[in-house]
């Protein structure tokens, strides 16, 4: 008896280790992103590193469906900033977002996939309660309301290497606040490796590298796992660097999920002061963590209700030709509720 007892108890302080293990993957990971939207090689399609069909692949991932609209209503939180080290303002924030993106059907010829993804986020940000620290710079409360326009081409290739199995991927992407001009462009380069595909289970490992000055470094690792739980029907999703989520069908096309996600944004402005005289670039690390509720309709439309609290990572304004490690100004932003709406279209 006391055999069993100790045989339950080991399995769970391996379970609870095990959730802790991959909390902390996920929050280091989204330390070191800082990508509007990460590399889509680890989740593309053509990759074939999960036994499903496309369909099922986009209800599972949504960043793999083809079209998709998300509002989110964030509330007021304080925020303490830094301008070159100097305590410079403390005030509070409140943002909301509007978030579309489409990707267009892959074109295929041999290993090769080519394929394109078009973003637009509006952002509307408030700023009040204003408290200046330095007697010859001000920041003064406003409201600003922004666009944000963002293209990126995706090509990867399938291959062998040493009899298994391997993709290669290269993102390329500009940014832009209008239509005439880009503000940045980024390059991603990635390889993932399958490693394990049966019914209920599959793992494959990567690698992704930045070319970016908003990027706190320039690799990180690619970790997808995707296991169904038979007996309960869970679905535990690792999607390193994206997040890690549990998902549970709660009726017919209807699911039930929480976990962690993370999200990077920019938002361009012109500014001409005596502290920012010219273009600058606002890029927030988000950390998202909630439950969310997705019903399936009219075959391939997708209904997203969610309330989740959002945790910044990272806060900070870049001047042109700023890094991320010597940025202008930085903030300390708390973190804040939000409400999600969101409707996506399945179709490819």
């Amino acid at each position: 008896m006391c055999a069993i007892f100790n045989t339950h108890d080991n399995m769970i302080k391996n379970n609870i280790k095990f959730r802790a293990f991959l909390i902390g993957l996920t929050l280091w990971s989204c330390s070191v992103h800082a990508q509007n939207m990460v590399s889509m090689s680890s989740l593309h399609p053509e990759a074939d590193t999960i036994s499903a069909g496309k369909k099922e692949l986009a209800i599972r991932y949504p960043d793999l469906r083809q079209f998709g609209v998300s509002f989110n209503h964030f509330g007021y939180s304080d925020f303490d900033a830094k301008l070159n080290d100097r305590d410079f303002a403390h005030g509070k924030i409140r943002t909301e977002r509007i978030s579309t993106f489409f990707n267009s059907p892959a074109i295929k010829w041999k290993s090769n996939s080519l394929s394109a993804s078009i973003y637009y986020t509006y952002t509307s940000t408030e700023l009040k309660e204003i408290t200046n620290r330095l007697p010859d710079q001000e920041l003064a409360a406003l409201t600003t309301d922004k666009s944000t326009f963002d293209l990126a081409l995706n090509y990867s290739r399938s291959a062998t290497i040493f009899n298994r199995p391997i993709i290669y991927s290269l993102v390329a992407r500009g940014i832009t606040d209008g239509l005439n001009d880009f503000r940045r462009f980024n390059l991603n380069g990635s390889f993932n490796l399958p490693l394990k595909k049966t019914e209920n289970t599959t793992f494959s490992v990567g690698l992704l590298v930045l070319i970016d000055p908003s990027s706190p470094i320039p690799v990180e690792p690619i970790i997808n796992y995707y296991h169904k739980f038979t007996s309960s029907g869970l679905e535990l999703i690792v999607d390193l660097p994206n997040g890690i989520n549990v998902k549970k069908g709660v009726a017919k096309n209807a699911w039930f999920k929480v976990g962690s996600n993370q999200r990077s944004y920019t938002t361009f402005y012109d500014h001409h002061n005596t502290f920012l005289d010219g273009k600058v670039s606002y890029n927030t690390i988000e950390l998202n963590s909630g439950a969310a509720f997705e019903y399936l309709f009219a075959e391939n439309m997708m209904l997203t209700l969610g309330g989740r609290f959002s945790s910044f990572l990272s806060a900070k304004l870049f001047k042109d030709g700023e890094n991320y490690s010597d940025a202008s100004l930085r903030s300390d932003n708390k973190g804040a509720p939000y409400l999600t709406i969101g409707l996506s279209l399945l179709t490819f």
